[in-house]
């Protein structure tokens, strides 16, 4: 919330940050909870929309959040397949670590009104245990990886979030009140997550320190994909892991072995860069990795069936062309280190 109010260049009212005029209307109010829970409530939109880019950090904790968009245009965006990258646009819940890149994309003029939660991994350990938290963990951003389709947000947790979405709750108990929806929030996400996990043979069983490795080696996979990926020596230096381990582990929590990996979410980058309509085929290819322009559309065509200079320049959606750009004012979005 702070770093909000300097991006915006206006002052917090106590804990309670609001969107100047020029750029919107809405709030944000932040609250720091026992047990080391953080809560971000916010109800409101941006003119000219906004990313918030979190950047990996080198210490873990958890961020869940619950974004719901009241968007009533015919002109919705279109579902991103880039890692990492969320449109939040869809009544959608999402769990990322902080040691994972993430963007959060919020459409321009569209109210979001959203529930985060931050919290560490004792608090996890503490509440469910430490044999179910890491199964939880691993099978979840494995399966997050696999697929950005989230989870939807239905009556209960809407409930649930009506009770929070408030810039002033008024209640007796009022931390402890937050408190106890936040924990029912995570409760509510971690059981029904497991109950659908039991049902499926492919259950991953991963520690928790393994899991943590190996969210570090995909991020470092798919931090720049205009360099030569690290080769598995050294990503296995990095994980502290065999690179026999290493393959092994990042196949069972990816779905794919790692230069696979790589090379499909490489080709996913080129996807949206092209569809962007900023860049030419060249330059898209020379920002994925590709000197050689014949290379990058053999490649391209491997994975999606076409070629680049097939690519429907309909698909293209101006509205976040911009959005990257001048960064960190308010127009181009929010970077955040930690």
């Amino acid at each position: 919330m702070q770093v909000m109010a300097r991006v915006f260049q206006v002052r917090p009212e106590g804990n309670v940050f609001r969107i100047p005029e020029k750029a919107g209307n809405g709030f944000s109010v932040a609250y720091n909870l026992p047990d080391g829970l953080s809560v971000l409530i916010s109800d409101g939109y941006f003119n000219d929309g906004m990313m918030l880019h979190r950047y990996a950090a080198n210490h873990q904790y958890f961020i869940l959040q619950f974004n719901e968009s009241f968007d009533n245009s015919d002109n919705r965006s279109k579902h991103t397949d880039e890692k990492h990258i969320y449109n939040i646009q869809d009544a959608a819940i999402l769990l990322t670590s902080s040691l994972m890149d993430t963007k959060l994309i919020f459409p321009p003029k569209v109210r979001i009104r959203s529930v985060r939660i931050i919290f560490g991994n004792d608090y996890l350990t503490n509440s469910i245990g430490k044999e179910m938290s890491d199964k939880f963990l691993s099978n979840y951003f494995s399966m997050l990886s696999k697929s950005q389709n989230l989870e939807l947000i239905d009556t209960d947790y809407r409930v649930i979030m009506d009770e929070l979405i408030k810039d002033k709750i008024e209640h007796p108990l009022r931390a402890k009140f937050i408190y106890n929806r936040a924990t029912l929030l995570i409760e509510k996400l971690v059981t029904g997550f497991m109950s659908r996990l039991e049902k499926n043979k492919n259950v991953i069983k991963l520690k928790d320190d393994e899991i943590n490795r190996l969210i570090k080696i995909e991020a470092l996979l798919v931090k720049d994909f205009s360099v030569t990926p690290p080769v598995i020596a050294i990503l296995s230096k990095v994980a502290a892991m065999s690179p026999t381990k290493l393959k092994k582990d990042f196949k069972t929590m990816y779905g794919l072995p790692v230069y696979e990996y790589y090379q499909k979410n490489r080709m996913m980058r080129a996807k949206a860069l092209l569809m962007e309509g900023r860049y030419a085929i060249k330059e898209v290819g020379m920002m994925v990795g590709y000197s050689n322009l014949g290379h990058f559309a053999g490649s391209f065509k491997k994975e999606f069936g076409v070629l680049p200079s097939e690519m429907n320049s309909d698909q293209n959606n101006p509205q976040f062309k911009d959005m990257e750009d001048g960064l960190p004012h308010w127009k181009g979005g929010i970077t955040e280190k930690n």
